[in-house]
């Protein structure tokens, strides 16, 4: 797990950075438009990998044009009523999972099946499931937790699309998350090409971005550009574009530069004698986001 509790560097900058996107829906399963649609819709706005994510359908490897398709499927376990529901996203399988919807009630299943079969496992828009954060402890083996959602916020859904208040609550016992962001698009009516990630790999192959997901080398975002998180001393500096303002979140309740506005292509923050972890929030003049994932100091 990556962390700050020494002097260094936050991301490893010897590879690319790479966009991409890793849930979204088609006409497999609960989705507006075909496959080949959507593909060439994220294609055109220069991306450069994306997952088609549809439920309990595992795709398969590819490419649209010089943009790398990733195996992927939505599996779901619990039902609302007698259960907690998690949706859970399998990335980059070498295999099927072989479960099915009956089988998947367990989200321990589910996560497992995914690692057998070679993939990454991500938890999908816990705020728009209003998941238990303590009960998500229990579970092992989440390789990322979506942090935003686009199709989970208004017009699409209520306002349940961030759920960055669950990294702090998770982070202050303890636990650290890689932060992700998707747009979990279904009717594309808007919410596609909005949220995303940002991973410096070493490769634009599936085997090296997949290496660079696990290791969480990358950020989330829906514009602004974070492009280093950096230790020196007790300060954190950030080196970024296109944020008119800046975040500091941590497991201290209050302290005086906990927001910063205008911070052109640096910004710092002090840490407290409280501080256990620190993530980083920059917000664009449009109101778009960034998230780096929490990281221990």
């Amino acid at each position: 797990m990556r962390n700050l509790k020494k002097d260094g560097q936050y991301f490893d900058t010897d590879g690319t950075w790479f966009k991409g996107n890793l849930h979204m829906h088609t006409t497999r399963s609960d989705g507006r438009l075909a496959p080949e649609e959507a593909e060439k819709i994220y294609s055109d706005a220069g991306y450069d990998f994306i997952a088609l994510t549809d439920h309990w359908k595992e795709g398969e490897s590819g490419k649209y044009g010089d943009m790398l398709l990733f195996p992927g499927g939505e599996l779901d376990a619990g039902d609302m009523l007698h259960s907690p529901v998690y949706h859970i996203v399998g990335i980059g399988m070498k295999e099927k999972t072989g479960l099915s919807y009956d089988t998947g009630r367990d989200p321990q299943l589910v996560i497992d099946a995914i690692h057998k079969a070679g993939g990454i496992a991500i938890l999908a828009h816990p705020s728009w499931s209003v998941t238990d954060p303590e009960k998500v402890m229990k579970l092992q083996g989440f390789d990322g937790v979506e942090i935003y959602n686009t199709i989970s916020g208004i017009p699409w859904n209520g306002a349940r699309a961030d759920s960055s208040q669950y990294f702090d609550i998770w982070a202050s016992n303890g636990r650290i998350y890689y932060a992700m962001a998707a747009d979990d698009a279904h009717g594309f009516t808007g919410e596609e090409t909005y949220s995303y990630i940002m991973v410096n790999s070493t490769g634009k192959t599936q085997e090296s971005i997949m290496d660079a997901v696990r290791g969480g080398n990358f950020y989330a975002s829906q514009g602004p550009v974070i492009k280093q998180i950096t230790r020196n001393g007790r300060k954190i500096e950030v080196e970024c574009e296109g944020a008119a303002a800046a975040v500091f979140y941590s497991n201290c309740i209050w302290c005086a530069d906990r927001y910063q506005q205008d911070p052109g292509s640096h910004v710092c923050y002090e840490l407290t004698e409280f501080d256990r972890y620190v993530r980083v929030e920059l917000i664009g003049a449009d109101g778009k986001k960034a998230w780096s994932s929490p990281f221990e100091v």
